[in-house]
């Protein structure tokens, strides 16, 4: 960029230089972030580095705190927010512009949309359960006729999602799961700094082709996951990327 502001060069090889050559991808999944981010005011930096590292469609926020009145702007994506029960709760889902979606309910502490990709339409969540709070069943349970996916920081803990211990809320989804033949979207690896358990996750009822990470970063004290979907968001296309470098670089010289 400095070599194009101090050396003459035309316009046309500026335009070539510069021009955006489309990607001539078959296939390509839609990827999902969440991120327990604990009070967005507080690990703002978290969310832009993840955010422009894995570059999701969708990143769900749980724990946002006060900061879900007034979020930040992040290029190319819409904020669906949601606040909780008390200044550490509340939910937001991040949305890429070129998605889309159409909010089916909000309640507190709870977010659900409707997606649509190519033909198909799906429901996405985002939730957070406050420890010791109950689960909210009768949420989660809507509009269960087409696919959905539910994630967030549920406080449940049980062996059969790899936690060294069980708690009140982890028995209880455990038993509403075998009830209703609904599956977990969850990590192997931890996703809580502070013991050993898988906290964080999706509640689904396909969970056919979905890939989990947990992403061992950041300064909250849990770790974001990052999932890969089955969904496809286009046969032929592409969904527009910020260049972080370039956008960073600007505004370092503009202020």
């Amino acid at each position: 960029m400095c070599k194009e502001w101090n050396e003459r060069m035309s316009d046309i090889d500026i335009c070539k230089h510069w021009k955006k050559e489309r990607p001539t991808i078959e296939y390509q999944p839609l990827n999902l972030l969440l991120f327990t981010i604990q009070c967005l005011s507080i690990h703002i930096a978290d969310l832009d580095l993840f955010i422009s590292t894995y570059t999701p469609q969708i990143c769900i926020l749980t724990g946002v705190g006060s900061k879900i009145k007034n979020p930040p702007n992040i290029p190319f994506y819409n904020w669906i927010c949601q606040v909780g029960t008390n200044s550490f709760g509340g939910v937001a889902i991040i949305v890429h512009n070129s998605l889309k979606t159409r909010t089916i309910l909000q309640a507190s502490n709870f977010i659900l949309l409707e997606l649509t990709v190519l033909s198909e339409v799906v429901l996405i969540g985002a939730i957070y359960v406050p420890p010791g709070s109950s689960i909210p069943f009768n949420l989660l349970e809507t509009n269960v006729s087409k696919k959905f996916y539910i994630f967030g920081d549920y406080n449940a803990k049980h062996a059969q999602w790899m936690c060294n211990t069980n708690n009140t809320s982890g028995n209880e989804l455990k038993s509403w799961l075998d009830e209703k033949g609904y599956q977990l979207i969850a990590p192997t690896k931890p996703t809580s700094k502070r013991s050993e358990a898988v906290i964080d996750f999706g509640i689904t009822n396909d969970a056919t082709r979905w890939r989990s990470e947990t992403i061992r970063e950041g300064t909250p004290d849990h770790y974001p996951l990052y999932f890969e979907t089955p969904l496809s968001l286009s046969e032929k296309g592409y969904f527009k990327k910020t260049n972080w470098k370039i956008y960073h670089f600007f505004l370092q010289n503009i202020s």
